[in-house]
């Protein structure tokens, strides 16, 4: 049986993808990762000789790699080195997104700069907003991942699909396994930080609470940042101190 979830009526309506025409910002590192035969997704590494652990970093929907430029020496003094990733179609990546090709270019990603020396021993995943899809993924089926941190992000795929403005009442079995966060993050067993805004009204934060309730790791910690929302919840005050004692305590400094 045919998947919603694979159809273009889902897709081309989930995804909003934009180019990038921008200057790669000095000293980072520009890496293009083949996913497929003749496609490649981009991904931008910024160096920082004082890290403690990499992140990898999967953005959300409608934003591109080089929206997080000023932002990564913010993430620096948070003790890690940034990668940022976009997904196919986004940026100076080729392709067409789906949401299941993206999940499975996570591993990709992942393996790829693992493999090539892009990514310390300790590696923190992180997701936002769609990118926690990715980030899910990723840590419920790589053990040898520290940890990781979803921010904004969804859990059940039902309201997925009707925020597209589609009928759908359930997911099949098969449809959980692959695309319902909520189920997967039972899977994942590493520390886990999650964090929403209480006035989030794209994705609501009983979602972040389900997530957070069916999340596997024993060390889990839930965060609701009031005040904010869906797009502005970096403008909290409370959102790199929380990431701070996060990592703090899992990499502290020698």
């Amino acid at each position: 049986m045919n998947s919603i979830f694979d159809s273009p009526a889902f897709n081309q309506n989930l995804f909003y993808p934009r180019p990038d025409r921008l200057s790669a910002p000095p000293d980072t590192d520009e890496i293009y990762i083949p996913v497929e035969d003749s496609i490649d997704v981009h991904a931008r590494r910024s160096p920082n000789p004082n890290a403690r652990f990499s992140l990898l970093y999967f953005h959300g929907n409608g934003e591109i790699v080089s929206d997080y430029d000023d932002l990564a020496p913010m993430f620096s003094q948070l003790g890690c080195e940034l990668t940022v990733a976009d997904y196919r179609g986004y940026g100076k990546s080729g392709g067409v997104p789906t949401l299941r090709d993206v999940m499975g270019d996570a591993h990709k990603i992942y393996d790829y700069l693992k493999g090539r020396g892009k990514l310390l021993e300790n590696t923190v995943v992180m997701g936002r907003s769609l990118g926690s899809a990715s980030a899910i993924e990723l840590c419920a089926g790589n053990s040898k991942i520290s940890a990781c941190v979803i921010e904004s992000g969804y859990a059940d795929p039902v309201p997925l699909v009707q925020r597209r403005g589609l009928k759908i009442d359930s997911t099949t079995p098969e449809e959980d396994r692959t695309f319902n966060n909520s189920k997967k993050i039972s899977r994942l067993s590493r520390p886990l930080l999650i964090m929403h805004g209480a006035q989030d009204t794209l994705i609501y934060p009983a979602e972040a609470e389900l997530n957070h309730r069916e999340a596997g790791s024993e060390d889990k910690t839930l965060k609701i940042l009031p005040g904010v929302g869906h797009n502005d919840i970096m403008a909290s005050l409370e959102y790199f101190p929380i990431l701070n004692n996060f990592f703090y305590r899992l990499f502290p400094p020698t």
